[in-house]
């Protein structure tokens, strides 16, 4: 009977999962989860966590797994929370959602090798999930190190279960991703780019950035955040900061209080498009991080020369789709060139432009009549709203107070007084519509900060700005930015030139005008963004036209036969290369140069008959031979006496000179025994 008994005794143990194995899946499985506390909802968080103290429970002889019905009523709760969580059906929110709770579930009635595997599989996915909504550096080496974890399990998984040692598995599970990296990097290289997975709509990971409908306070909000807008590497040098406008938005529209982008745009008309190479250009090329949003940034009367990148009637560029990861086009803009240098506008455009709801602000609409009757033309009607912003007490500030919905121009031109770039702009296409000069309100970024390591420019959030394009008839639209009257330090210098002390105070606390004077920190921030933008160039940015100029340099003629051949040659070439690391790892330890010369002395006198016992040592295989070879006892004695010690001796002192002495001894017993055998 224990006979019959035991194989399937140790068919159990085999299928049971080693303790350490169980500690190391727990572990990845919070490792994988954590990623996804800035995703998704917090709930589902805690429901995998909670799992996971389950498991451990478990684990320590504390708890019991589930019962079937208990794993029945967890399951359709779980689907049925995802389902009223807000998050839109089949969105990869909902998906990832659905994901993370099979894996803590399946985690908790794990029982046998078979469960542990489909635990780790799903490890697997839920970590290439979280590239769907972030991509960074600082994502990817985390992610590296998560498979690491779940690797490791893996590998404890098929270790004996008592010698299951995590470290050993950490080691080894490092190690055979270390292997697969070669391979790797010929694939991402050479393999043909697709669309990757994350061009898919997430509703809930919108950005922070400029938006289509804009109140005067709300671009002030946007300069307290530090997050990244996008990214510059010129082909020549920086432009001054004070040319650096970057335009996303223009707002035509204005209704409550509230500018948005206008619609209703007419068609591009025969001659009125720019023509490309007219006029010495600036070319440079943008990393736009995500925006959920079609509108790129680019300087004055752009060029895109990236097929998704398209120029709309109002001279802005615009993507084919939303921007949902870091979107990369190069672009030559041409900032002297008119724009509608016409004597007419069309009609739906000059109406677009000039249309202000009735009623709305009826101090400053006579305002701007009076000075229309001073001054008589566009030109001279704008510097002297730009005079009369200098010489007033007109004031600059993150902090203005509310206007409310209705009659704001009038509440800020004439009672505030203090205001953001946003309240200028609005206030002076307002006055320019209430004498009927086309006016519109652009909306995008000023300014940059250069990262000195690598000489591209970042642009972030808090480098938000608004300005004025009005028309002259025979000149085009003319850019005028009223915050250069007001503060001309934002323009020159940047953000921070411009502000109180007060108003520094409620930045965030990684903005530039806060560590300004920690140049330690600063450093630090500069290599950061310098990794993170090399990161965005090579491999988020690696998209089909970058790849399809590098395999034109690498290949010359790019044709689907050059490409599987180097696909199967990097492929071969990085087979071998870690065919040859093992190999290496694997060679026998170098011996010790006596140990070989012996080695050598006896397979030669082997040939001759004198075949050297397993167990016989070094010493009685020579005292035995001597004889043979007509050698003295004395001279045996010694002979084996400057062996042992030479072999056995660590802390003896020998030379070449030792070594040369030893073997002519061998030699001269060699020659004696091949002698002796022809005799």
């Amino acid at each position: 009977m224990a006979s019959a008994s035991a194989p399937g005794a140790a068919r159990g143990v085999d299928r049971q999962i080693p303790r350490n194995t169980l500690a190391l899946l727990m572990v990845a499985q919070v490792a994988v989860v954590i990623p996804y506390l800035f995703h998704l909802s917090p709930w589902i968080i805690g429901v995998g966590l909670f799992c996971g103290y389950w498991r451990a429970g478990v684990y320590r002889g504390r708890w019991n797994y589930p019962r079937r019905w208990v794993k029945t009523v967890l399951v359709l709760s779980s689907v049925g929370a995802v389902a009223i969580s807000g998050a839109p059906p089949f969105s990869p929110e909902a998906a990832a959602s659905l994901l993370i709770l099979a894996f803590a579930l399946k985690l908790v009635e794990m029982k046998s090798r078979r469960d542990a595997y489909l635990v780790i599989f799903l490890g697997y996915f839920i970590i290439a999930t979280e590239f769907l909504f972030n991509q960074s550096i600082t994502v990817a080496a985390y992610q590296v190190a998560a498979m690491i974890l779940v690797t490791a399990a893996m590998v404890g998984l098929n270790q004996v279960p008592t010698r299951v040692r995590p470290l050993a598995s950490l080691r080894v599970a490092g190690i055979l991703i270390l292997q697969a990296l070669p391979l790797t990097l010929v694939l991402f290289l050479f393999f043909p780019r697709i669309a990757p997975l994350w061009s898919m709509p997430l509703p809930s990971a919108a950005s922070t950035g400029i938006s289509d409908r804009v109140k005067p306070g709300d671009v002030a909000e946007l300069t307290r955040s530090d997050e990244l807008a996008f990214r510059v590497v010129f082909d020549a040098g920086v432009p001054p900061k004070r040319e650096l406008y970057w335009r996303g938005l223009v707002y035509s529209r204005f209704e409550e209080g509230t500018w948005s982008a206008g619609g209703g745009l007419p068609s591009w008309e025969e001659g009125e498009r720019p023509e490309v190479g007219s006029g010495p250009g600036v070319s440079y090329e943008v990393l736009l991080e995500a925006t959920q949003a079609n509108w790129l940034f680019a300087l004055e009367t752009p060029t895109a020369s990236t097929p998704a990148a398209a120029l709309t009637r109002d001279f802005r560029l615009e993507s084919e789709d939303p921007v949902l990861s870091v979107f990369r086009y190069r672009v030559e803009s041409r900032p002297g060139l008119a724009t509608d240098a016409v004597q007419a506008l069309p009609p739906a455009l000059h109406a677009r432009e000039t249309r202000l709801p009735e009623g709305e602000s009826p101090r400053v609409r006579a305002h701007a009549r009076d000075l229309w009757q001073r001054t008589g033309s566009a030109p001279a009607f704008v510097a002297a709203v730009l005079a009369e912003i200098r010489s007033e007490p007109f004031f600059y500030t993150l902090r203005p107070p509310a206007l409310g919905d209705r009659h704001s121009i009038d509440t800020f031109w004439l009672d505030s007084r203090r205001g953001f770039c946003a309240h200028y702009a609005g206030a002076l296409v307002f006055m320019l519509r209430a004498v009927g000069v086309p006016a519109r309100m652009v909306g995008g970024y000023q300014g940059g900060e250069v990262n000195p390591i690598t000489g591209h420019l970042m642009v972030r959030q808090y480098d938000a700005h608004a300005w004025v394009e009005y028309w002259v008839p025979g000149m085009g639209w003319q850019r005028v930015d009223p915050t250069a009257a007001v503060a001309p330090a934002r323009i020159e210098r940047g953000l921070e030139a411009a502000l109180s002390q007060e108003d520094r105070q409620s930045l965030s606390a990684l903005t530039s005008a806060r560590f300004q004077s920690m140049g330690l920190l600063r450093q630090v921030l500069y290599w950061a963004d310098s990794l993170e933008h090399r990161w965005n160039m090579w491999v988020v940015g690696y998209d089909a036209q970058v790849q399809a100029a590098f395999l034109g340099d690498v290949l010359g003629d790019v044709t689907p036969a050059r490409i599987g051949a180097a696909v199967l040659a990097g492929g071969a070439a990085s087979v071998a290369v870690v065919a040859l690391a093992l190999f290496w790892r694997r060679r026998p330890p170098p011996r010790h140069p006596v140990e070989r010369l012996f080695g050598r002395f006896c397979r030669r006198v082997a040939g001759a008959g004198w075949k050297r016992a397993p167990a016989e040592s070094p010493g009685a295989f020579i005292r035995r031979i001597a004889s043979a070879g007509g050698l003295g006892d004395a001279q045996a004695t010694r002979l084996v006496a400057e062996l042992e010690r030479l072999l056995y001796n660590p802390g003896a002192e020998w030379g070449s000179r030792d070594l040369r002495q030893l073997r002519g001894q061998l030699r001269r017993l060699q020659l004696r025994l091949m002698l002796g055998s022809v005799r």
